[in-house]
């Protein structure tokens, strides 16, 4: 085998690597809606465990990165696919953090247990686990169309969390018991987000074009602040 193919098979398995940190997160979003839909607080418990295993896989794949600079040669596109990988990990950590956050807030709302989720926050969840799961299949792919697909998503993930802002603003308004005060907080949080989510997804879409093209480029639809 020629170092050349035996690089390319190395960086294979980096995308691998990267592709499975994706699923693993994928993982922690969706124990975190099911934790928020059934207000259980041991599923909740088990996005915190999952999370320990993204962060160590994290700066496993960092390492074998650092591997690869300093042990090949690799060529300019090289660079950039290994590059983009450790941003995108970062990325995917971020987003597995943001679903502990979600996870964390099934405290909050299991206080109103009997009140129903907002549609939107509904919404919300399955628009940003798709925009994951979309991202990842992407970098899987190499799929261009597919990355730039999850970013013309990000305007309606905006407008749904603007919907819950204007509602929580107005519950907190009416608001005289401390357990509605509580349990709204929880929902605009978990809304604030899963927000953070489809920005970390975007993100991610972003460094496959960045992969392909060698050009990074903003993709937001629609700019706004987040918070982390």
């Amino acid at each position: 085998m020629s170092p050349r193919e035996q690089f390319d098979r190395e960086l294979q398995e980096l995308r691998t690597k990267v592709i499975e940190m994706g699923a693993l997160v994928n993982t922690q979003l969706e124990l975190a809606l099911q934790a928020l839909n059934t207000l259980e607080p041991e599923i909740a418990q088990q996005v915190i465990t999952i999370d320990q295993k993204v962060n160590e896989t994290r700066f496993a794949i960092e390492e074998f990165c650092f591997t690869l600079v300093a042990t090949q040669q690799p060529a300019a596109r090289d660079l950039r696919a290994i590059f983009a990988a450790m941003n995108i990990i970062v990325d995917l950590e971020r987003a597995g953090d943001k679903a502990k956050d979600i996870a964390d807030t099934v405290q909050h709302v299991r206080k109103g247990r009997n009140r129903p989720r907002p549609p939107e926050l509904v919404r919300m969840g399955s628009l940003v686990k798709s925009m994951l799961e979309q991202c990842m299949q992407a970098y899987a792919d190499n799929d261009l169309g597919l990355a730039r697909q999850v970013a013309s998503q990000d305007e309606e993930l905006v407008s749904l969390f603007s919907e819950i802002l204007d509602k929580a603003i107005e519950d907190f308004a009416k608001a005289k018991k401390e357990k509605k005060v509580t349990v709204t907080f929880g929902i605009l949080r978990a809304a604030q987000h899963l927000e953070r989510i489809g920005d970390l997804a975007v993100n991610v879409a972003e460094r496959i074009v960045y992969i392909a093209t060698g050009n990074l480029q903003e993709m937001k639809v629609h700019l706004h602040d987040s918070v982390d």
